[in-house]
């Protein structure tokens, strides 16, 4: 009676595992977004960057050009409760 509980359950986490890995694997075919398109290479980068930002700059210059913060470069441009957010991710 054991035995076979086991093997559902065994069943159950190989067939979980086997179509967690062909989901990853058919989404790895695609591009993603800004590849190939350096330097701003996507939205990975635009997070990444967002987080410097809003923990290196004091609020008051998160929306504002400057030598410190270059708009053209994945600037800033959700609202501050997301750009808070942000602050909290880089923290």
């Amino acid at each position: 009676m054991m035995s076979s509980l086991l093997d559902g359950h065994l069943t159950k986490i190989v067939l979980v595992v086997l179509v967690a890995t062909v989901v990853r694997w058919c989404v790895s075919l695609n591009s993603h977004s800004g590849q190939g398109k350096p330097p701003m290479f996507g939205d990975y980068e635009a997070q990444r960057h967002w987080m410097e930002i809003t923990v290196n700059l004091p609020p008051k210059e998160w929306y504002f050009n400057s030598s410190a913060n270059d708009l053209q470069y994945w600037g800033l441009d959700y609202p501050p409760l997301t750009a808070y957010h942000s602050w909290l991710c880089g923290m």
